[in-house]
């Protein structure tokens, strides 16, 4: 396969087992071996363990913690990477160094290296081979070796303990807030969830642990583990968190100093793309706007209402959504346009439309209306449904594409592309 461009460098390594596009049968070690990815990243000549990283798992807020604990150490001048998944524009911007996603020169130039090495070795261990992510995480390894980076912010993919990101060597690791989500995986019990997340866990590695519900930080309590565990106050959990993070690094001489104003000063100029990005379009000579978020989480869907609530308080809003089947979709639903038992909307002000976004791993837009939301409106084309919502929307309506970052890709990618 001649890989001459972004998209079939990316169809190549989506050529691999892309557990983002399918429905996951077995969660376990050995569809997720890290011993086999260890090999192979050493058979690649990949020395990923000198790579000084600082690792985060959760449910939420992995990609604002991450990306404010690398803001700030690149503001203090450390040189710093940052892998965040899953990316909503660009599989670039996953991998980026000082806020600069890696170009598409060079990520093209990794994966025909990659290519060239598989082709060549034939590595195939019990009938597997690396995967999409696996691959992924090798050319962001090799990436941040090749520029010298002084720390890597690593975000986690699936769980934590048989993610690929966990073959690292942490300085510190994170949890950030956690809340039943891929059940079906990582099991429907917070105890369950938990040992898959504190996975990331190491020897003698700080564990700093963002503001969680009750339940959660009891279970953390009980099981003693035998690291330094670092409690957040209580707040805002990204601001927490990374901010105890960074005093522990203080206070271990791994940097100087903790500056509080600079911190809040990143802390509120981030902008993270699909996390509550604001658009603004000319629809009939009006302005009109557009929020894009890729909330889909009972807790990230509260949280979207109340900043929707405080952001546009005189607004109705007019929701484009899609979920995936492994979401509680009632739950957020339920929190985010209220919703009552009946699939009726408790407030008229809201307007519900579904679309599709992922043929493999998505509910079918009619399916939700038919499940969770009756009074719903149908369109199965995203780009369709965004073009007609955006075309009549009224000066006192805010238009919402939310419910999944497939959908929130798509739509964002022709926004820019000006191709809606």
């Amino acid at each position: 396969m001649k890989i001459s461009d972004l998209e079939s460098a990316v169809k190549y390594l989506k050529s691999f087992t892309s557990y983002e596009d399918i429905i996951i049968g077995n969660y376990d070690e050995k569809a997720f071996d890290l011993s086999r990815f260890r090999r192979f990243l050493r058979k690649y000549g990949v020395r990923y363990n000198r790579v000084r990283a600082i690792h985060l798992a959760g449910s939420k807020g992995k990609g604002t913690t991450a990306s404010l604990l690398a803001g700030y150490l690149q503001k203090q001048g450390k040189k710093v990477g940052l892998f965040i998944s899953p990316y909503v524009l660009s599989i670039t911007d996953s991998i980026e160094i000082d806020g600069v996603p890696i170009s598409e020169e060079k990520f093209l130039k990794y994966v025909r290296k990659l290519q060239k090495f598989i082709d060549k070795e034939k590595i195939v261990e019990k009938g597997k081979m690396v995967t999409y992510f696996e691959l992924l995480t090798t050319i962001m390894f090799q990436y941040f070796l090749d520029e010298g980076v002084d720390a890597a912010v690593l975000e986690v993919g699936l769980g934590g303990r048989l993610d690929s990101t966990n073959v690292c060597k942490p300085i510190s690791t994170v949890l950030t807030s956690v809340e039943k989500e891929h059940e079906e995986l990582l099991g429907d019990t917070y105890r369950e969830i938990l040992n898959e997340k504190l996975g990331i866990v190491k020897k003698g590695v700080p564990l700093i642990v963002s503001p969680q519900k009750g339940i959660v930080k009891a279970d953390i309590k009980k099981r003693r583990l035998k690291v330094p565990v670092i409690w957040a106050r209580e707040g805002d959990p990204n601001y927490e968190g990374a901010k105890a993070c960074l005093f522990d690094l203080v206070g271990r001489g791994i940097i100087d100093e903790f500056d509080e104003r600079l911190f809040l000063k990143i802390y509120h100029n981030l902008s993270i793309v699909g996390r509550f990005e604001v658009e603004k379009f000319r629809v009939g000579g009006a302005s009109r706007t557009a929020i894009f978020d890729i909330a889909h989480t009972v807790d990230s869907g509260r949280y979207l209402r109340a900043r929707l609530e405080k952001e546009f308080p005189d607004a109705d809003f007019r929701f484009l959504i899609s979920m995936m089947k492994d979401k509680d979709v009632d739950g957020f639903l339920d929190v985010l346009v209220g919703k009552d038992l009946m699939g009726r909307f408790r407030s008229k002000k809201h307007e519900v439309t579904f679309t599709n976004s992922h043929t493999v791993r998505g509910h079918d837009a009619s399916d939700l209306k038919k499940r969770f939301c009756k009074e719903a409106s149908v369109v199965v084309d995203p780009i369709e449904a965004f073009r007609g919502l955006l075309a009549g929307l009224k000066k006192d309506q805010v238009l919402v594409v939310t419910g999944s970052h497939f959908l929130v890709g798509e739509v964002l990618r022709a926004v820019k592309r000006r191709t809606y």
